[in-house]
């Protein structure tokens, strides 16, 4: 095949992946809080962060934008990562999140009731009786969609996008004196 073959495939399958993405989605930005919601009835769709106007305060990282987003908003990321999600306002509501149409998981069993958090996300995150739930996201393109499975309220939440931790160079190199040391011992021994 020839060069400019190649490159040709490779524009056209750029341009396909990017098509295949909804140029309507609102760009997450990592280590940003979010507000979101869904219905009030039990299987009601993800309306979309910010939808619903809700805050949120006291978030352990930054604020959250004013973000309108359809029913689909995607995530993309350059290595894998988390997707935190906690129940706002009044405890009571959980929650099941998709990536690509694939279940993340469904956050926590809440307690019914409790209102002593309101909007602050850092006493939600702490309360047991608030759901919540961090899902792994992979790398690339995570198209999220999410269902309401009851129990108060209209189904508002927040939400934080983070990347995977990457170890840092000098614990890289720790690891590698570390593991260097056991195999000269080991050496050592059989000698």
């Amino acid at each position: 095949m020839k060069l400019k073959n190649i490159i040709m495939a490779g524009v056209a399958a750029v341009g396909l992946s990017a098509a295949a993405v909804p140029a309507y989605a609102d760009t997450i930005i990592t280590n940003q809080w979010y507000t979101g919601s869904f219905g009030s009835t039990i299987g009601d769709p993800l309306v979309g962060p910010g939808f619903n106007g809700g805050t949120g305060i006291n978030a352990p990282l930054g604020t959250l934008p004013a973000v309108q987003a359809p029913s689909t908003w995607v995530i993309t990321l350059a290595g894998p990562g988390t997707l935190t999600v906690v129940d706002a306002e009044q405890a009571g509501d959980r929650f099941q999140l998709f990536s690509n149409s694939i279940s993340l998981g469904v956050t926590s069993e809440p307690t019914l009731g409790d209102r002593s958090c309101g909007e602050d996300i850092s006493c939600a995150l702490g309360n047991a009786h608030y759901s919540s739930g961090t899902f792994a996201l992979s790398a690339g393109v995570n198209a999220i969609t999410g269902t309401f499975l009851g129990e108060i309220g209209l189904g508002d939440f927040n939400f934080i996008v983070q990347n995977a931790a990457v170890p840092e160079p000098a614990s890289l190199a720790l690891l590698g004196a570390g593991i260097a040391g056991l195999g000269m011992m080991r050496r050592r021994k059989a000698v």
